[in-house]
């Protein structure tokens, strides 16, 4: 199992708590430090057998911190890798699920379903949006099962993304170009292609706290990534078509307004023209600062 960490190691510990109380299935835990400024890593010690930390020197973002634990972990020789957000904490089910899916789907790429605090869904699946190519959420209770608990998909949550060894073999690492956001859902078209389906298991419940590190979908850090990463999406995936409405949806919203959040997708669209993927720019952490600071 691999969880990714960068300032946020409350969120950590909670989710090894969790992973503590899981029931009928053994794991073993590889925290990735993508170079945290926090103190991160001195909360890291002494947490037991089951646990591994492996520090980055730099910040990978999502594809690069699970990269590394992914690539750790197929080494060590680990049949069955589960990606797990620091933010989500697991029910004491949600392991033996997860198997016992893989056990039925052996080539599929399994996501799980992230509710609230409450036990409301927020997120699981996703379909493509026929008239952009993009992803777009789909609830469980509206999607196709295709054996008992398993759910038909066309790619599910990074948040909790399951599968064999072999088949994160089959499919390489994840696109560093991405960084954060689409960043799965490219994996898991990718995965599509070369005969590895994604499934929800309806089963694999875990508690989110959703968008725990980078703020809301009204956050400049957020704005960015899914405007230059969901036109890179595009331009990998969709058809002309759809490329066309896509841009067209991005930019109506980039120019709809001025404030901080429209300036960060101004520049995502900005940077998507000129090439420039992986790590935001500096402008972008900067205006995050400014909106945190602004009480958002």
């Amino acid at each position: 199992m691999v969880t990714v960490n960068w300032n946020g190691w409350r969120d950590t510990l909670a989710c090894l708590d969790a992973l503590r109380a899981t029931r009928d299935a053994s794991w073993r835990l590889f925290i990735v430090d993508n170079a945290s400024t926090d103190d991160s890593l001195s909360h890291f010690v002494d947490l037991g057998d089951e646990v591994t930390c492996l520090p980055s020197p730099t910040n990978g973002g999502w594809t690069g911190g699970n990269n590394v634990g992914v690539a750790h972990a197929l080494r060590a020789g680990y049949q069955q890798i589960l990606l797990l957000n620091n933010d989500a904490c697991v029910e004491p089910g949600t392991l033996a699920a997860f198997l016992a899916g893989a056990l039925r789907a052996p080539k599929a790429i399994l996501g799980g379903v992230l509710c609230d605090e409450t036990g409301v869904e927020i997120q699981s699946g996703f379909r493509l949006h026929p008239p952009t190519g993009l992803p777009r959420w789909t609830p469980t209770p509206t999607m196709t099962a295709v054996d008992d608990g398993l759910l038909a998909a066309s790619m599910v949550c990074g948040a909790a993304l399951f599968a064999r060894a072999d088949v994160f073999d089959a499919i390489g690492p994840f696109d560093d170009a991405f960084y954060l956001y689409n960043d799965e859902a490219d994996w898991c078209v990718r995965g599509a292609k070369a005969g590895h389906p994604s499934l929800v298991v309806a089963d694999a419940r875990l508690r989110h706290s959703r968008y725990g590190s980078t703020g809301g979908d009204d956050s400049p850090l957020v704005a960015y990534f899914r405007t230059r990463n969901g036109l890179l999406f595009a331009e990998r995936h969709a058809t002309l078509v759809q490329r066309l409405r896509a841009a067209k949806n991005f930019a109506a919203r980039a120019f709809a307004a001025g404030d901080r959040t429209a300036r960060a997708r101004r520049r995502g669209l900005l940077d998507y023209l000129l090439r420039r993927f992986g790590d935001c720019p500096e402008v972008i952490r900067r205006l995050q600062d400014d909106w945190r600071s602004a009480g958002a």
